[in-house]
Parts: C-alpha cells; sequence; structure tokens
C-alpha cells in the first residue's frame, strides 16, 4: 500500500496497529521492511522525501559544518526514498575481524559484539546486494601489506524494491511524511507524528519503532526529542551525536609500480602490524594511469635517477610489464566524543532544530595514515615492486588539501553508536536506545569504530540483524 501525504488529508491508519513502524526509506529501512514482512509483520515505512528528488525535501538537509573543511550537508545525502544508494557508487566491504577487537586501545573502541555476530548475515546481505559474499584477500601472515577486494553492487534500492513494497500487503509505505513528534507512555513510544509540505497530518501507531534516517538525522532526532521529553524514553548519560566518524579520503602521490608484483587495485595494513604501530585501519588504492602518465613518470626518476629511469624505461618498453599509477588512500577516523552532531539555534520548516555537525581529524588520524605509508612504501621496495613520489602536503607534513572533491567518503557513521555501556553508548548489542523499551536504530549511526570499509554491506548486515532480533 501506498500513501503520498502530500496528496492526501489526515488518513485512517489500514492496520489497527503496525508490529514495527521504520522512519526512513535507505538501505537500512527498506532493508528491514523486507525481511519483517517476510515474516508476516506489519509494518510502517516512513519516507520523509517522495519518490524522486525534490527541492522542498532536499532543503531540509541544509545544515552547518564546523571545524575541518567538509562537504556542503545538502550534498552530502539525500532525502527520498532510497536514501543515498540513489547515487552510490557501489562498493562494498563488510568490517575486519581485528575491527572488533580494539579494546587494548581504550573503552571507546570496545564493540558488544564480535565479528561473527555480524558475519553470520553476511551472505544474506550480499544476496540483497547483488554481489557475490566471497572476498578475495591475501591474509598473509609474513606480509604487513594485504591485498584485498571490494564488490560492486549493481542495486538501486528505489528502482529494484519501491513497487516490491507498495505491492505488499502487509507494508504500508508513506511518501512525503517527516517526523514531527511523538508520543509516549512511560519509557516506551506508542505513536509518531508526521506531516506533509503542505500540511497534512497523521498519526501511526505501532508496537516498535526503528530510526534509519542516517548518520547525521538519527542523531539529530534523539537529541531533539531529548530536550522535549528528557529522559522519559532516552538515558540522561547517552552520549547522543558524539563519536561521529567518516573516512577521510585523499591522493598521496603518484608511483611506479611492477604489475607482475603489485597487480591487485585495493590493499590494506594486517592487523599485527596495526598493533605493533598503535594505529587504525587504512585503505590503499593503486589506479592505473594511461600510457601517457606511465611515459611522464618515467621521464621524472630519468632526472633524479638516470639508472633506475633507464631500467624503468626498458622494461615498460620492452615488455609493459610496468604501470605508472595514482596512489590514493581511504582511512579509519579513530572514534573521538569532540566529533559530534550537536543542535542549532536555526529550525527547519517543520520547527525542528537543524544539526551542526562538529568534525576534525585527530593526531591518531595523522599519524595512521603516515604509519600506513611508511609500511607499504618498505613492503614495496622489499618486493622491489616499484617507488612512490608522494606530494608535497604528505612528505612536509603540511594541511590537508583542500580541492573540494577530495575530503571524505560520504560516510556519515557513530553519533548513536553501539557499546555495552550507556556512558560509551546510545543503544545496546540489540540496537535498543537506552532508556527506551521498543526504540531501535539502524544505519552507520550505531558503528562503534568505522574500519576503512565502505559502510553500506554492514548496514545491510545490521538491519537483517535487528530484524532476526525484533522477529524473535
Amino acid at each position: 500500500m501506498l500513501t503520498d501525504l502530500n496528496n492526501t488529508g489526515p488518513i485512517e491508519d489500514t492496520f489497527n496497529e503496525y508490529d514495527v513502524t521504520i522512519v526512513g526509506a535507505g538501505a537500512a529501512g527498506i532493508t528491514l521492511a523486507l525481511k519483517l514482512s517476510d515474516e508476516g509483520k506489519k509494518i510502517a515505512l516512513i519516507e520523509a522525501g517522495g519518490r524522486e528528488y525534490s527541492e522542498v525535501s532536499q532543503k531540509i538537509y541544509s545544515a552547518k559544518t564546523v571545524g575541518d573543511p567538509y562537504f556542503e550537508l545538502d550534498e552530502a545525502r539525500l532525502r527520498y526514498f532510497g536514501g543515498s544508494t540513489n547515487h552510490w557508487a557501489g562498493l562494498c566491504r563488510t568490517f575486519e575481524r581485528e575491527d572488533f577487537n580494539r579494546e587494548y586501545m581504550g573503552e571507546e573502541y570496545k564493540w558488544p559484539i564480535n565479528f561473527e555476530d555480524l558475519d553470520y548475515y553476511r551472505a544474506d546481505a550480499c544476496e540483497i546486494l547483488e554481489i557475490s559474499s566471497e572476498f578475495q584477500d591475501s591474509n598473509s601472515s609474513e606480509s604487513e601489506v594485504e591485498s584485498i577486494s571490494f564488490h560492486t553492487s549493481p542495486v538501486r534500492f528505489s528502482s529494484k524494491y519501491f513497487d516490491v513494497l507498495v505491492a505488499n500487503p502487509l507494508v504500508h509505505v508513506f511518501l512525503n511524511s517527516n517526523l514531527i513528534d511523538v508520543t509516549h507512555s512511560g519509557n516506551r513510544l506508542t505513536s509518531i507524528k508526521v506531516a506533509s509540505y503542505n500540511e497534512n497530518v497523521s498519526y501511526i501507531n505501532s508496537q516498535n519503532f526503528i530510526f534509519a534516517m542516517g548518520g547525521i538525522e538519527n542523531s539529530r532526532y534523539l537529541l531533539w526529542l531529548k530536550s522535549k521529553y528528557g529522559n522519559s524514553f532516552i538515558s540522561d548519560v547517552s552520549p547522543i551525536g558524539r563519536y561521529w566518524m567518516e573516512h577521510p579520503h585523499f591522493t598521496l602521490g603518484q608511483a611506479i609500480v611492477d604489475k607482475r608484483k603489485v597487480s591487485e587495485y585495493y590493499y590494506s595494513i594486517s592487523s599485527q602490524a596495526q598493533i605493533d604501530k598503535g594505529i587504525l585501519n587504512c585503505g590503499f588504492r593503486v589506479e592505473h594511469l594511461s600510457d601517457k602518465g606511465t611515459r611522464a613518470l618515467i621521464r621524472d626518476v630519468l632526472c633524479l635517477a638516470p639508472t633506475l629511469g633507464r631500467s624503468l624505461a626498458r622494461a615498460y618498453d620492452g615488455h609493459k610489464l610496468i604501470c605508472g599509477v595514482r596512489f590514493r588512500a581511504a582511512w579509519e577516523q579513530s572514534p573521538e566524543s569532540r566529533n559530534r552532531i550537536t543542535l542549532d539555534s536555526d529550525y527547519d520548516r517543520f520547527g525542528i532544530p537543524k544539526p551542526i555537525l562538529n568534525w576534525t581529524k585527530s593526531k591518531l588520524d595523522r599519524k595512521t595514515l603516515v604509519s600506513s605509508i611508511a609500511l607499504f612504501n618498505e613492503w614495496l621496495l622489499r618486493i622491489e615492486g616499484g617507488r612512490i613520489q608522494l606530494d608535497n602536503w604528505v612528505l612536509n607534513h603540511e594541511d590537508y588539501p583542500v580541492n573540494g572533491k577530495e575530503l571524505a567518503g560520504y560516510h556519515h557513521m557513530g553519533g548513536t553508536r553501539m557499546h555495552v555501556s550507556e556512558q560509551y553508548g546510545v543503544v545496546d548489542q540489540n540496537c535498543k536506545v537506552y532508556g527506551s523499551s521498543n526504540l531501535y536504530i539502524a544505519g552507520s549511526s550505531i558503528f562503534t569504530t568505522g574500519g576503512h570499509n565502505n559502510p553500506t554491506l554492514p548496514i545491510v548486515q545490521f538491519a537483517l540483524r535487528l530484524a532476526e532480533y525484533l522477529l524473535r
């Protein structure tokens, strides 16, 4: 069933009461609706935007950033059915085992679940994303550098699942329905109030509620509800909005590599090397250049090291055994309390405070990058696999470059993080909000740490895990 609240007046629920109401129709919300309805649950799926992009909806995402340069927030996410999966690149990789074993770095890094608890859902999540569940990684115990693999999903959640959900008699899809209030009895939510852009209003009753509004909006709404209702259904000590994370993305320089020894596109640092160096996870991208780019690099080497340059030129001209590459990195950011979502004194059209993103990169973030580059370079020299020419900002420890394109990955994580303690987390191991008996959070805002992987695959894994918990 479909209701576009822009095209109707106040409505009566089709069902007397929904089993689960999901606020947000992105990767997490759609996955939850599919799984729960498959098991016979009555679902309300609430989307603040429409079926397609609209300026009136997207404008709600306009907000301030404070700290390091970052993208405009109304350009870093999409506010219509399918969410940011409407323009994602499709790159998928799950968390790695070491991401769940960082207690040695402090309480902030401690997940309340282990790798196997999430990995159990990998195959089903990959089926939803139409990718293989097998990832070809080198995992050599003798090397500090590993080759890793990503898969590219062809799925656009809106185009694949919208008609399926609308046709499902157990699912009621609401479009242009913005969450503007809740009602509660004690620590239990009983209904939500939604409004359209032309001031139509409806109340939706449910047994359980899931906020799946994204890595900024989940924090924003919890902060707002807490300011409005105190600790009625949200713990008084939970660090809502804090420990927000991204994946810094930057080009580091160029390199010439032996294609027989450096044949893969993605690399990362081994778990043991991370422990030894006291750093987090870092992923490298080795992007092949054109013939013209490779020849230009060889000319540069000929000027600086003629003997090596002549050797490279012979290898290239005779057998095309070498290749010029662009050397890039995307790496894990440390969970810092000061990186957080706060509420602005400015309000959106529905009277809800806008968010402010407070975000800076830490000393550990820089250490992770610098140490990982050193490890990769040492490995490259040891296997005689090539030479790296780093950009000046890396060599001279200058500020991160600002070019408007390479700042981060548009990966909004943390803010309503999972932790065994409500002093460090907003949700427990089952994604239930501390202080509530029936409010849950889905999406990458629950991540305790971020790894270096793109977040969509684990978002779907966690959604399946939450669905199974609710079914039990």
